[in-house]
């Protein structure tokens, strides 16, 4: 399945994840903001369809523990 900007996000809610997916220009980043903290983290891929849906999937849960280790420290 090719991966879309849209799939990933389904992939992601679908997870529990609380992160937007966003496509920038030459890279992706998850977003978090809860209303009280923001933070990103920056996926260097010039495509969504350079990986799967469940390889972006991955790449959320793991920026989402580096957001959240960066929140607790704060």
């Amino acid at each position: 399945m090719t991966a879309t900007v849209k799939k990933v996000q389904a992939a992601i809610n679908k997870a529990g994840i609380p992160l937007e997916f966003v496509r920038g220009a030459g890279y992706h980043y998850f977003v978090f903001d809860d209303g009280e903290w923001f933070d990103t983290e920056s996926v260097m891929a010039p495509y969504t369809s350079h990986c799967t849906v469940s390889q972006w999937l991955e790449d959320a849960a793991v920026a989402f523990e580096a957001i959240s280790a960066r929140i607790r420290l704060k």
